[in-house]
């Protein structure tokens, strides 16, 4: 897991260089409140952009997710949430995985997870196949948030 500030490139300087990384992260510079939401293709289905809008809820009614092959690259443009972390390897599944979207739910852990970002308008997080991670959390200031999510297929790095 990365967290930056999109207009502070020391805080992820590892990222800076791979060509992969690179378009991503140009991509994300280029939007703004007035960009469409939809999805655009960067490397056909290998990666692609996801601009979208939804309301943020209590911890209560979120739920961790996490993927195989994908890495997300999740951004905010305007609003602000919160989202939890941990390795997927300390929870559980919850539900079946869905290959056609790489997506898996889990459980909540039994112990809260001791990392949580606060994404808000200029902020990225970088969960990798890894990460599980809790999106949508209230942060107490926004009541939503509008994201884009750069889904980026690990086969790009080998």
């Amino acid at each position: 897991m990365i967290y930056a500030k999109l207009s502070c490139p020391s805080t992820y300087a590892p990222l800076l260089g791979h060509p992969v990384w690179e378009e991503a992260l140009a991509a994300l510079r280029n939007l703004d409140e007035n960009s469409p939401a939809g999805v655009t293709e960067l490397r056909s289905k290998k990666m692609f952009v996801n601009v979208h809008t939804y309301e943020t809820l209590p911890v209560s009614e979120c739920r961790f997710e996490g993927h195989r092959d994908m890495i997300d690259v999740q951004y905010v443009i305007t609003g602000g949430e919160y989202v939890d972390w941990i390795l997927k390897s300390e929870l559980e599944f919850d539900g079946e995985y869905l290959a056609s979207k790489d997506f898996q739910y889990y459980k909540a852990p039994h112990v809260p997870p001791s990392t949580r970002l606060h994404l808000k308008a200029g902020y990225f997080g970088v969960f990798f196949p890894e990460d599980g991670h809790r999106p949508k959390l209230q942060d107490g200031n926004a009541t939503g948030v509008y994201k884009a999510v750069v889904k980026i297929n690990r086969a790009l790095f080998v």
